[in-house]
């Protein structure tokens, strides 16, 4: 006779779910049938509970009845201590990550800000500078175009760009 794992659970005394987390885990030896449904041998059922009382530190009666299964000694309250002062250290780098993150977050946006407004800046100046050299391309009446010459030139001559005003 082989068992399901609902009738494995019921007979082990545990839930349906801790036998298929065994099966799963494989350390309870079951197979599939011919339904494709899980079919556990009584002998594996009954090795896997052996296993599972030597592992145990607690008496099944004990677990069912609520009683704790370890009174709490010094050791363990002084471990429980430094765990509670470590978590709140990390809470506090935390908030401090956070409280950066923030800060940094502010002065992105901040930068941003500038970058667009430096931009906007930009291309306001770069727009006068082409109205300026188109109005001052064009021809006026009593004068031809505005031909650009080299005495003209600002940078006396030290550059290499070639005049692109003479033809």
């Amino acid at each position: 006779m082989m068992f399901s794992p609902a009738k494995a659970a019921t007979k082990s005394g545990v839930s349906r779910k801790t036998i298929m987390n065994s099966i799963k885990g494989l350390d309870l030896p079951a197979h599939r049938n011919n339904q494709n449904h899980w079919a556990i041998r009584p002998t594996d059922l009954a090795n896997w509970m052996r296993e599972r009382e030597k592992r145990s530190p607690i008496a099944p009666s004990e677990t069912n009845r609520g009683i704790p299964p370890i009174a709490p000694t010094p050791q363990h309250e002084l471990i429980a201590l430094k765990v509670q002062l470590e978590l709140s250290f990390v809470k506090q780098k935390l908030e401090a990550s956070e409280h950066d993150n923030e800060k940094l977050k502010r002065e992105v946006f901040e930068i941003k800000a500038e970058l667009k407004e430096s931009r906007d800046q930009m291309n306001k100046v770069w727009r006068e500078m082409t109205d300026k050299l188109v109005s001052l391309a064009m021809p006026h009446k009593g004068r031809g175009p505005f031909v650009l010459t080299e005495d003209m030139r600002v940078d006396n001559g030290t550059d290499y760009i070639t005049n692109l005003f003479i033809d």
